[in-house]
């Protein structure tokens, strides 16, 4: 298998608040959800959530505790596990 990310995860246990904007049928809702980053890099992170995210979602990032990135990352792909989700983000900062 051909490695794509940019730079290394490291293994991380970093309980999150993160928000996803949902549009269904012409309405959007915000959605205020819990997750746990368990691995980080510079360029990204994977997340642990009873969410079902998809590929091309935004989500914002609520500082928790400890080294939480901050900014906003686009799913890149999702991979059920039992009753969760793996989801992997690419970081984009804010300015």
């Amino acid at each position: 298998m051909h490695e794509k990310r940019r730079s290394n995860r490291r293994p991380a246990d970093i309980p999150v608040r993160y928000a996803v904007t949902e549009v269904r049928k012409g309405l959007a809702s915000r959605i205020e959800l819990k997750g746990k980053i368990i691995d980080i890099s510079e360029n990204g992170f994977g997340l642990l959530t009873s969410y079902p995210l998809q590929k091309g979602h935004v989500i914002t990032i609520s500082r928790g505790g400890g080294p939480v990135p901050s900014g906003y990352g686009i799913v890149k792909w999702v991979k059920p596990e039992n009753d969760h989700y793996r989801v992997g983000l690419g970081l984009h900062y804010k300015e």
